[in-house]
């Protein structure tokens, strides 16, 4: 909705260079209100705006006036003084963006109280849209002359308001989320006043505070993953091309991003397990197609040039019933952790029959470990390295993890280890006549 047909809608690389700087700062603000206040101020600089203002809709359909930009020096105002309503309303129930180049005598805005009041001139306004659902409007205006915005300048602005909206969805969610953990830690702290000092309230409070990580990382889940995907797009060169540091920056915040939607669906498993929501759905299956399923998937990892990953294991072994997709996450999992640890060297994935079933084991020359942290290996949030780098990417649930998962399948899990020389994890999966009954 224009004055006249688009000249020109393209944008040139420094216009696009700073649209994706400032999407990767608005990426990184987590809480609502400061993100509001840079989005509106950089929005306002993108197109060269004297004035700025930033709506949301609130959940009963009106207009919540959420940040400002004024660059007119010693300039103090009411927001809601300062805007006309008439075009912000058409905006936002169209839902398609609106550039006027002198409002003042456009046929539908010329006889606007608020356009006639404020002596508006240059105006546009663009939809904040979130899966399809206006969420908001971000309105920036120029009174000192006509014309001076135009349908080139409205390409950025889109942009712009796109990457705005995700973020502003995302810091939405992290709001609420920060809310329902404040309140949540409160009842939880309520919980365990009301019941300590015996037993059964100890295990009640254990399976409140279990239901409530998970319902954390329930949440959790849905914004990391908008996050991921969205550094995803940039660095597909969805929004324009990137280079040098900017994509090291990409690659490192994809790392992060994926390095705690992993803790999250870690804790999410824990959670289960313990609340008795995580089930298997087993299956006969074939351990050697399922190995060697796994081996290809696993070259695929980032291994060392010093390292040979290699898979040992026999033509047949018997057929065990199982969860396939559990089975592959327990197996991964160590094998993420043998190439973690091993420099140099080899990891092996390696299976054989055992009178009471199968054994299935990853073998590393990796660094190796303890006596003293062998016996605790298996416990959460137990990580042995000293190696701070290390640590920080890994969540200490993994192996936890590993031993219930197996346990389900009424198996069990070791590992053999010499302090310097490497480790074998190992775990025994029972023949289908030697599982424990229902």
């Amino acid at each position: 909705m224009t004055n006249s047909e688009p000249r020109d809608s393209g944008m040139d690389i420094s216009t696009l260079d700073t649209v994706l700087q400032i999407s990767l700062q608005m990426a990184q603000t987590r809480n609502l209100t400061p993100l509001l206040e840079y989005a509106m101020a950089e929005a306002a600089k993108l197109v060269g705006a004297e004035r700025g203002y930033l709506v949301l809709l609130a959940p009963n359909g009106s207009l919540e006036f959420r940040a400002s930009y004024s660059g007119v020096s010693g300039e103090t105002h009411n927001p809601a003084d300062q805007i006309s309503n008439t075009i912000l309303q058409t905006v936002v129930e169209s839902g398609k963006p609106l550039v006027l180049r002198d409002a003042g005598i456009h046929p539908n805005f010329a006889h606007a109280t608020s356009v006639v009041l404020l002596r508006l001139r240059s105006v546009m306004c663009v939809p904040l849209i979130v899966r399809g659902q206006v969420i908001g409007a971000i309105f920036v205006e120029n009174r000192k002359v006509e014309g001076r915005f135009s349908e080139k300048d409205l390409p950025p602005l889109l942009l712009f308001a796109n990457q705005a909206a995700v973020a502003i969805e995302n810091a939405s969610l992290n709001d609420e989320l920060e809310a329902r953990i404040t309140d949540r830690t409160q009842q939880l702290e309520e919980a365990k006043q009301r019941l300590e000092g015996s037993w059964a309230q100890a295990v009640e409070i254990n399976r409140l505070h279990t239901d409530w990580l998970g319902k954390i990382a329930h949440d959790l889940r849905a914004p990391l993953s908008v996050i991921i995907g969205a550094l995803n797009m940039v660095q597909e060169g969805e929004f324009g091309p990137i280079e040098g540091e900017m994509r090291e920056w990409i690659e490192r915040s994809q790392d992060a991003a994926q390095r705690a939607l992993t803790l999250t669906n870690d804790v999410l498993d824990i959670s289960q397990i313990e609340m008795g929501g995580l089930h298997l759905e087993l299956e006969t299956l074939d351990p050697v197609r399922l190995l060697q399923e796994i081996y290809q998937i696993a070259r695929g990892l980032s291994w060392s040039k010093k390292v040979n990953f290699s898979l040992d294991i026999p033509e047949q072994l018997p057929v065990l019933q199982g969860d396939p997709r559990r089975l592959h996450q327990v197996i991964m999992n160590l094998l993420s952790n043998a190439r973690k640890f091993t420099a140099e060297g080899s990891v092996v994935l390696h299976a054989a029959v055992h009178e009471e079933g199968v054994i299935i084991g990853v073998r590393d020359t990796g660094e190796g470990i303890s006596p003293a942290d062998q016996k605790r290996i298996f416990d959460r949030f137990v990580q042995t390295t000293e190696d701070q780098e290390k640590r920080r990417a890994g969540t200490g649930l993994g192996l936890a993890i590993c031993k219930e998962l197996v346990s389900m399948h009424g198996g069990h899990i070791w590992v053999e280890s010499v302090l310097g020389e490497g480790s074998d994890f190992q775990f025994l999966l029972p023949n289908p006549k030697n599982e424990p009954e229902d």
